[in-house]
């Protein structure tokens, strides 16, 4: 696996003379070479369509994202994964819910993996879906991956037969990109007849297929139906144009919204990861979230903004 993101933008150095001076160089790391090697267990088959069925299974019930855990155990060579209690309704975000797991919940965890209770359990990665939208890292997910070693899967188009996934993984803080074919049980005589290099891409095909398995009830005994509350700053006034249907649910409005999005931008030729890494990334970042708020508060647009500091530049 290639090293893609380095997590130690900075090193240095000390030299001291006693009685003398002290001296410390300070380097900025621009580029790092690096490779990493897996050697543990595959996905069965099995646990992955569990994992994707889940899925398929908020994203037409619930209308909203969801997420699993992964644990692999080196020792009994295999992988588990576990829904923990989260919040349903959210649209395109995925919250876990901070409900301590009881011992009877955890002998329910191990029993799915036909295991005694052990920590030779790892957690050591995630999976979570981007509902009918491709899929990608947006930035609140490498916001929270970076400091979580494992495998992180993305799982997209999840109303079509074939869905779409997009993987990294983290160690120490460092990005890495996967051979899902490490991972997944790639067949032998198949494989043997594509060069190495279409490996992942085989194995990325393979695990976006259309397997319906049932999958634990506790998983969906784990999502929690919560109405998601409109923001306390959001006021009664929306960039001055037509007054939406407040009385909407959330996750109704947020689905509209995305879907003029999508028409608008697509009607514009602007690829579908182009405008949904934007929203990411306004979603993050602070002064954007002022900006916008402050627009939304008093009815104006940011061209109306734009205009406005002109103007007073001119009259200067």
């Amino acid at each position: 696996m290639k090293l893609i993101k380095i997590n130690k933008p900075q090193v240095s150095e000390t030299k001291d003379v006693p009685g003398l001076l002290n001296c410390r160089v300070e380097y900025e790391v621009k580029a790092a070479k690096g490779r990493l090697e897996y050697a543990g267990p595959k996905f069965t088959p099995e646990m992955w369509h569990q994992v994707l069925s889940f899925f398929r299974w908020t994203h037409k019930e619930m209308n909203s994202e969801s997420q699993v855990r992964l644990y692999v155990n080196p020792k009994l060579g295999r992988w588990g994964a576990w829904a923990f209690p989260q919040v349903a309704r959210t649209g395109m975000s995925a919250r876990e819910m901070p409900t301590p797991e009881t011992p009877e919940k955890a002998q329910e965890r191990f029993a799915s993996w036909q295991s005694e209770p052990s920590d030779d359990w790892l957690y050591f990665g995630t999976v979570h879906h981007h509902c009918s939208a491709s899929a990608f890292q947006s930035a609140t997910d490498e916001e929270n991956e970076r400091n979580q070693d494992g495998l992180h899967i993305t799982v997209g188009k999840m109303g079509d037969e074939q869905h779409d996934i997009h993987a990294r993984l983290y160690l120490d803080g460092n990005c890495y990109e996967p051979d899902l074919s490490q991972f997944w049980p790639i067949d032998p005589g198949l494989a043997g007849m594509l060069p190495p290099s279409l490996h992942h891409e085989l194995a990325r095909h393979q695990m976006g297929g259309k397997d319906i398995l049932d999958f634990p009830d506790a998983w969906r005994a784990n999502i929690v139906d919560v109405q998601t509350e409109r923001p306390s700053w959001q006021p009664d006034t929306h960039w001055g144009w037509q007054q939406p249907e407040m009385s909407l649910p959330m996750v109704t409005r947020v689905d509209d919204a995305l879907e003029e999005i999508h028409e608008r931008c697509a009607a514009s030729l602007v690829e579908e990861d182009h405008w949904m890494a934007e929203v990411s990334a306004l979603a993050v970042d602070e002064v954007t979230q002022i900006i916008v708020e402050a627009c939304v508060k008093h009815g104006v647009t940011p061209d109306e903004l734009v205009a406005e500091m002109s103007e007073s530049q001119y009259a200067r």
